[in-house]
């Protein structure tokens, strides 16, 4: 399971959640297993990015909070589900 967290935010006033992974054959994340265990300014470089990147748009985007491994696998699973639903059924 690669998936150690989500950030939620919004994009363009819309809930936007980013699901984070890490590589597991990158040796200077593999050792971590939840988005809390990250040093701190790789988060801070997360949320600024996800902060401007639509900038260039003209959209405005906003990092709400940090969630857990578990709360990622949620996220994956209903998003999973929502494309059964509307593409297999």
């Amino acid at each position: 399971d690669l998936a150690c967290g989500v950030i939620a935010m919004k994009d363009s006033g819309k809930m936007d959640e980013k699901i984070i992974a890490v590589c597991k054959d990158d040796p200077n994340y593999n050792m971590y297993d939840d988005i809390a265990q990250l040093p701190s300014h790789t988060f801070e470089e997360m949320r600024h990015f996800f902060s401007v990147y639509k900038n260039l748009e003209g959209k405005e985007t906003v990092v709400d909070e940090l969630r857990d491994r578990e709360a990622a696998r949620e996220v994956i699973q209903k998003c999973l589900d929502a494309y059964i639903e509307k593409f297999c059924r």
